[in-house]
């Protein structure tokens, strides 16, 4: 299983926008496959941006000692993660088991992540791992929903990238809507927006 686990690493780098579809599988494969190696303590800390300004529309930024906000600490809110710490091959990977805004005691000085995790950027080649992880683990739905989603454009040296590419705009080409009448009509080659039915009835003259 050592591929699952360089594809959920490059996965994991970039998660598509479904991600509590994807953390699922992630979370499945984990406590299946890989090997529990204890606990670490996340700490998130998001600075002040002041008072909302209803002038310019926007934050005016932290006010220092007088912002209403933070209290002039600059922090507005912090808090602490309890990650679940998970060995697969040579990649560790982290879920989350909680979150607190207290300060843990006893407080650990080692094992501290501040700030969020910070990835490899690995560009298209983590789109094209997800796609790989959902094929070879059977999430047909993900993998449909993946291909249909969105794609880039241009061709790649990824081949489930191409595949994306091509599946997409078959699905939306392919695809039938719902007619506010309730009948379901195919779009391909018309352009209409309603079913063959409603565009032969006759025009209702405007009241007016």
């Amino acid at each position: 299983m050592n591929i699952t686990a360089t594809l959920l690493h490059y996965a994991n780098a970039s998660p598509p926008h479904a991600r509590r579809a994807f953390y699922a599988v992630k979370d499945r494969l984990l406590r299946k496959y890989a090997r529990f190696t204890g606990h670490q303590i996340q700490e998130i800390r998001k600075e002040c941006w002041g008072p909302w300004n209803r002038e310019s529309d926007c934050r005016a930024g932290c006010l220092g000692e007088k912002c209403p906000h933070c209290r002039g600490t600059g922090v507005y809110d912090i808090r602490w993660v309890r990650l679940e710490r998970w060995q697969w091959g040579k990649y560790v990977f982290h879920i989350p088991a909680g979150d607190t805004r207290t300060i843990p005691s006893p407080y650990p000085p080692d094992g501290m992540i501040r700030g969020r995790i910070e990835h490899a950027n690995y560009g298209r080649k983590s789109h094209e791992a997800l796609l790989w992880l959902y094929l070879l683990c059977g999430e047909w739905r993900l993998l449909w929903r993946s291909l249909t989603g969105a794609c880039s454009r241009g061709w790649y040296w990824w081949p489930l990238l191409n595949v994306q590419r091509v599946a997409m705009n078959l699905s939306m080409f392919l695809s039938w809507r719902k007619c506010f009448c309730g009948r379901w009509y195919p779009t391909w080659g018309s352009g209409w927006c309603v079913c063959r039915k409603c565009r032969s009835l006759p025009d209702e003259p405007i009241p007016f």
